[in-house]
């Protein structure tokens, strides 16, 4: 399983990204798909669901899972960016 997790920012400490809970807060995605588009997915997903980072798991379950990319912030102001780090992940 490969899914997308949702982060937001914390009151204290101050502006700190912190996983955000509940069912809107994750996406699974098809694991079948190429790296390029599970990155595109999980920016625009996080961008419509009004969270402000995102990482990308694997594993068997949500808690035997692992990151496998860094966390990537998103801005409403922009387009999300193409994320170069899944072709070097082996997705």
């Amino acid at each position: 399983m490969i899914y997308a997790q949702f982060y937001h920012r914390s009151v204290y400490p101050p502006d700190a990204l912190i996983e955000a809970c509940g069912d809107r807060s994750v996406v699974i995605i098809d694991a079948r798909l190429r790296a390029e588009t599970i990155g595109r997915i999980a920016a625009a997903e996080c961008l419509k669901r009004g969270y402000d980072a995102w990482r990308i798991f694997r594993g068997e379950t949500f808690t035997r899972s692992a990151p496998i990319s860094n966390l990537w912030p998103v801005s409403r102001d922009t387009q999300p960016c193409d994320p170069a780090w899944l072709s070097a992940h082996s997705m």
